[in-house]
């Protein structure tokens, strides 16, 4: 009894921190795609614009308000994670060479894998309709989300979720580095994917990224009809179970076709521009008696 109070009064003054790093966590990566994506410039959002319908007012805030509760759900559950460390039941470690460096690698794929998993079943089960009121309509109030609704989650949500940490590590082994990158890995991708704007370079669009992995347009369509698109990660779930929406890759390679174009025209107002500077530039023509400067002023069709 003694140990489990020694264990408990660490998680709790270790709690506070908890809270710290997942609110921190939230607010950079979020509070940072906001204003990059405010300082980007106007030509560059339109083109990327990926939205289907319009962001209400006053929906930031709201996010932002369920967000915080979020954090707190999500706080709590890694205080679980510490307690349970604590008590030996969680198999976190963190000496690398205790699992070899092949495994340390391995398991964050594993862990990413997984996890996309767990939220494509859960995510899916949540639009059940007796569980989408109580569980999921926190989530889809948002039809245009902003990055602010990556933790936009009522309790239940925020707490399957969180869930899952704790189930993967009672059963797997993981580094603490490694569940640290999955957690920046997890708030990356989720905010990203709730931008309304794409933000993958095009060739990858084109390429292996959007034959694979989700994008910012994946989960807007999810938003904006909701029963389709629910992967978090990858797009395979959605593919074998046939639950991808169905004008998605029409819209996809329409997106990478015009971001394509748009590039092509920029190069072309860039040659154009070189050129017309290279006729301008004087020309020295030498003769074996005098030197003479010649302007060159053809003209560009």
């Amino acid at each position: 009894m003694t140990c489990f109070q020694d264990y408990w009064a660490a998680v709790v003054a270790a709690w506070p921190g908890i809270w710290l790093a997942d609110l921190l966590r939230y607010l950079v990566v979020a509070g940072g795609l906001v204003v990059a994506l405010a300082c980007a410039p106007a030509a560059w959002r339109e083109r990327r614009t990926v939205r289907i319908r319009q962001v209400a007012g006053g929906q930031p805030l709201r996010e932002f308000g369920h967000s915080m509760l979020t954090v707190l759900v999500f706080s709590l559950v890694g205080a679980s994670v510490l307690l349970g460390y604590h008590a030996g039941v969680m198999k976190i470690y963190l000496v690398p060479r205790e699992f070899g460096w092949p495994w340390l690698l391995a398991s964050f794929f594993v862990m990413v894998i997984l996890h996309d998993a767990w939220f494509y079943w859960t995510h899916r089960l949540m639009h059940h309709r007796r569980l989408f009121r109580w569980v999921h309509r926190t989530h889809h109030q948002s039809l245009a989300p902003t990055p602010w609704a990556a933790y936009s989650f009522a309790p239940a949500e925020a707490f399957v979720q969180a869930i899952f940490l704790p189930l993967f590590l009672l059963l797997v082994p993981a580094h603490q580095f490694v569940v640290f990158l999955w957690m920046a890995h997890m708030i990356v991708r989720n905010v990203a994917g709730h931008a309304g704007i794409e933000l993958v370079p095009r060739a990858w669009l084109a390429g292996w990224w959007g034959r694979w992995l989700t994008t910012t347009l994946h989960h807007e369509l999810h938003h904006a009809h909701g029963h389709a698109n629910y992967g978090l990660y990858f797009v395979w779930w959605d593919r074998w179970c046939g639950t991808e929406h169905p004008g998605y890759q029409d819209r996809l390679w329409a997106l990478a076709g015009r971001l394509y174009q748009a590039r092509a025209a920029r190069r072309g107002c860039e040659s154009k521009a070189l050129a017309s500077k290279e006729d301008q530039t004087p020309r020295i023509a030498i003769s074996p008696h005098t030197l003479t400067f010649s302007l060159r002023a053809r003209q560009l069709p």
